[in-house]
Formats: structure tokens, C-alpha cells, sequence
């Protein structure tokens, strides 16, 4: 007589659904999306606002803080080129030639901000001319970051760009990007020192999943529960045969 079947599809299905639902690593695109700065206001004390265009619907990034005098909104000087210190295995599109707010830092100035209309993942900001041989410019992040890439730009080299803290940047005629790793609403930073001028734009992978939470131990529990209630019922099943 044949022994009895054990069903054992709902366990593989549970099993599966859970890996799939939230175990599984998200795959984060190779395109950055940069910001087209739409307006700018000058000032110490200026304001600017771009707009971000992803797959996912547009995403609006409003800036606070001072306002250089060569901040450029539409086409001028094409100061991403050369494009060779803005590319890397992260960034392989350079930011677009007329874009970029400029400023020049100083002791007195706030803090300068970005904040993003939604959530968004893993934002790069492109850096021009941080410092200048003899002049080493500090930006003082609020959120930790890694270098990208750099090199000689616009205004020539050296070009270099270095971490001193998690937070903290500087530069010596510096041209590169950086990433911040995570979901950010907003960026801030601040830059003691003066020196005049250097620039940024920013760019992002995307915007943030509704959820990004990795799988709790309970979850992983159930995973475990789910292969051994498998194994066991194999071995059942295979038993009762015999």
C-alpha cells in the first residue's frame, strides 16, 4: 500500500514569497538623473530650484543658501567638461554642461540646503573648482559620503578631492563627485573657509521604494521554519514509501 502524500506546495510557496517579498536585493540603476536648475535668486542669502526627471515621475530639489553671481540656470560656460573627473562605475553620465550653483563659502554664511520634494536613493553631487593651489576649501557635510572620482577640470588641476572625516571634504582645485549612501529628504553643509568660486549640482539614482526595511529576525525565522518543515516532510513522505 502506498504510504500517504504530504502536500508540500503552500510550505515552498510561503517559502518563496517570502525570499522574493523582502529578501531578495533591489537593483539599483546606472543612469544618474541630474537636476535642471530652473531659477536662481543671487544673494548671500539666495535661493535656487531644479527639477529632477526620473522614470519614476519628476522630483523637484529647492536649494537655500548663498547664491554666487556665476550660478547659471541655462546654457553659458560648459564647466563640466572635461567630462573625465565627474565618470566612474557609479556615474556613468556626466552632468550636463550649462546647469550649476556657485557659491563662495565664508565663516558668517548659513548653512546651505537642498531639500528633495520626495525621498530619493544614493544622490551624487558633482563638485567644480573646490579650493585652489594654496587655498584648500572645506565642505562640512551633515551626512557621511564616499568619493567617487576626480581630477583635473575646467580650471585645470590639481584637481584633488580628499575625506578627512566621514563628513567632511576638501579640496585643491578640486573636480569630482561624491555619494551619500541611504534615503535623504534633504543635504546640508556648510564652508568656513572662502574662497572665490566653486560649484555643484546634484544628481540621484532614483526615488525611494515605499519600503526599503530588510527582513526582521522573525521573518528569517519563518524562512528557517518553512525549509525545515520541507526537509522533515521529505523524509516522511520517503519513509512511508519504503
Amino acid at each position: 500500500m502506498h504510504g500517504m502524500r504530504i502536500d508540500l506546495r503552500p510550505v515552498v510557496a510561503t517559502v518563496a514569497a517570502v525570499l522574493l517579498g523582502g529578501a531578495l536585493p533591489r537593483v539599483v540603476p546606472a543612469q544618474i538623473y541630474w537636476t535642471d536648475w530652473t531659477s536662481a535668486t543671487v544673494s548671500n542669502t539666495g535661493s535656487a530650484s531644479g527639477l529632477i526627471t526620473t522614470p519614476s515621475g519628476p522630483v523637484t530639489a529647492s536649494y537655500t543658501g548663498q547664491v554666487y553671481a556665476t550660478t547659471q540656470t541655462a546654457c553659458g560656460a560648459s564647466y563640466w567638461v572635461p567630462t573625465t573627473p565627474y565618470l566612474s562605475p557609479t556615474v556613468p553620465n556626466a552632468p550636463p554642461p550649462c546647469d550649476i550653483v556657485t557659491l563662495t563659502g565664508g565663516p558668517t554664511f548659513p548653512a546651505n540646503t537642498i531639500t528633495f520634494s520626495q525621498p530619493i536613493l544614493n544622490p551624487v553631487m558633482a563638485i567644480l573648482s573646490l579650493g585652489q593651489p594654496g587655498v584648500t576649501v572645506t565642505y562640512n557635510f551633515d551626512s557621511p559620503f564616499n568619493i567617487l572620482s576626480f581630477g583635473p577640470g575646467y580650471f585645470g588641476g590639481p584637481g584633488t578631492l580628499q575625506q578627512l572625516t566621514p563628513n567632511v571634504l576638501t579640496g585643491v582645485e578640486g573636480h569630482g563627485v561624491i555619494q551619500f549612501q541611504g534615503t535623504f529628504s534633504s543635504i546640508s553643509w556648510t564652508v568656513p573657509t572662502p574662497e572665490t568660486w566653486h560649484g555643484f549640482t546634484l544628481g540621484i539614482v532614483g526615488v525611494a521604494p515605499p519600503s526599503t526595511t530588510v527582513p526582521e529576525p522573525a521573518t528569517i525565522g519563518l524562512v528557517a521554519l518553512g525549509l525545515g518543515g520541507l526537509a522533515v516532510g521529505r523524509r516522511m513522505h520517503h519513509g512511508r514509501r519504503a
